[in-house]
């Protein structure tokens, strides 16, 4: 278990469940419902490696249409726009 948050160092963290974008390529999958543990000041996320691995096997086996997904979500991409000055 960590002791505190690499990235800012908080000593206090919170088990919870969140969603999780995994992507494949071109092919993304959301998973819901995964346990991590968060850091209560910056809300930077820690993943077991065996839930990772899950995740990995799942889409892959949905790539592989081995089983089918809970849904499917219709999402917008777009390219950012540098127009507005920022660079």
């Amino acid at each position: 278990m960590i002791g505190q948050c690499a990235f800012c160092g908080n000593k206090h963290l919170t088990p919870k469940t969140t969603r999780y974008l995994h992507q494949r390529g071109e092919d993304m999958l959301f998973m819901e419902h995964v346990p991590c543990i968060e850091c209560d000041f910056c809300g930077e996320q820690y993943f077991d490696i065996q839930v990772l691995k899950k995740i990995e096997s799942d889409h892959l086996d949905i790539a592989e249409q081995r089983r089918q997904p809970l849904r499917f979500l219709r999402v917008a991409v777009e390219e950012f726009n540098t127009a507005f000055g920022l660079s």
